[in-house]
């Protein structure tokens, strides 16, 4: 009997130990710890004919950050990092259609390149390339839409990639 209850006393310490450090801190958040706490985002060069698309990439780049608050965005002198990006190829394509062959569906496709490096050093922090395409109704909405939704998957996905762990 007193070995049953010796055993059950162990039993219940290490389930108990177990409850409070195997299951102490735990999320389902993709947060992580950036390489940097300051960013400097310089404006996106535009190589494509989309007149405007470097800047509004640039500035939806800059509020993206600045309400995720995981990093300051600072001008080039003051931050450890600096971004910059290119916007390589824009196009505009049908990409569905009704049954009389008409467009009722367009696709805007932006890829661009972008690449963080250490203020001071001009290490290479991350470097990649992105796509994107932000589909709209040919008959209720505009190229414009096509291009805001594209802007929000780009600069949500360069978040993503400075900040996130996973």
């Amino acid at each position: 009997m007193k070995l049953i209850r010796v055993s059950i006393s162990v039993v219940l310490v290490f389930l108990i130990t177990g409850i409070i450090t195997g299951c102490g801190i735990y999320s389902f958040s993709a947060s992580g710890k950036a390489a940097f706490e300051s960013v400097h985002v310089g404006q996106f060069e535009n190589r494509t004919i989309e007149f405007e698309l470097g800047t509004l990439l640039t500035d939806a780049v800059i509020d993206m950050f600045i309400s995720d608050n995981s990093i300051t965005v600072l001008e080039s002198s003051r931050a450890e990092a600096i971004m910059t990006g290119t916007v390589i190829s824009y196009q505009r394509e049908a990409h569905e259609f009704d049954l009389s062959d008409n467009v009722s569906k367009y696709a805007v496709k932006v890829s661009i390149h972008v690449r963080v490096v250490r203020a001071n050093s001009d290490d290479v922090i991350w470097e990649d390339d992105f796509f994107a395409e932000g589909i709209y109704q040919a008959d209720s909405e505009t190229e414009e839409d096509g291009q805001s939704r594209v802007i929000d998957f780009l600069s949500s996905d360069i978040l993503d990639k400075t900040t996130k762990s996973w």
